[in-house]
Formats: C-alpha cells, structure tokens, sequence
C-alpha cells in the first residue's frame, strides 16, 4: 500500500519555521493507521502562537491534531500513541489536566519529554498514531 498524505485547512500547515513552506505532511495515512506530525498551539489561520498560556496552548495544539484526525477518516478515539514535547517539565501538571479533557476513556499509549521550542513560544508540540476503522 502506498503512503497518503492528508491535508485539512482545519489545523496549520507549518514546519513551525515562520516565513518558511512546510517540508512535511500534517498527517500520513498508511493501511489502517494515520500518523500526525507534531502539532503546536498555532492558529490554523494566521500560523501565530495563540497564547502564551499553557492551558490554552494545549487546547489548541489538540485541536489541532484532531482535525487532522478527522481528515485522515478517525478521531481522538482511536489515537493509540501520542508523543508530547513540553518547553519545560515544570508545566507538566497543566498539561496533563488539559489531556485528560479531549483524552477520555480508553488511553493511548504517551510518551512526554522536556525539549527546545521549535519555535519563539511555543511551549508545547503533540503528534500521534491512530487506528483508522
């Protein structure tokens, strides 16, 4: 089978370097699975950081990844694996509350990292695995 990339207006398209085309896809589908790139807290229309809250970072950064779901044909349902990267670990416990509102019922399996911003503001970068039924 061969790879498929999606696409959706609904989230940015942004290798998060301002001023710069993005060299990667917002999500590939391949068999029964959809990988997100990572996602950050960028406002789909103006590609600008919305906030420099956390919380709200992490809202938008999942609604982010989930229209990209949704355009691959699944939902945050079916995500089985989510890979986080926090600006600092000291805003893990923020983090983690905001997750545990889009993440009910079955868990996915997450790994969660400190690591640089990719980008002046961001504090927080999300991607994912998902089954697609």
């Amino acid at each position: 089978m061969k790879p498929e990339v999606v696409y959706t207006k609904s989230a940015p398209k942004t290798g998060f370097s301002e001023g710069m085309e993005s060299p990667i896809a917002q999500g590939v589908k391949c068999g029964q699975f959809l990988f997100v790139s990572g996602q950050g807290p960028l406002d789909p229309s103006t590609k600008e950081v919305v906030s420099p809250d956390l919380a709200e970072q992490t809202r938008v950064t999942l609604d982010n990844v989930r229209a990209v779901l949704e355009a691959g044909g699944t939902s945050i349902e079916n995500v089985v694996k989510v890979g986080v990267f926090l600006r600092s670990m000291d805003d893990f416990p923020v983090f983690n509350r905001v997750f545990k509102e889009y993440f009910k019922g079955v868990q996915p399996a997450r790994t969660t990292v400190e690591a640089a911003a990719p980008r002046k503001g961001v504090n927080v970068e999300i991607d994912c695995i998902a089954y697609i039924p």
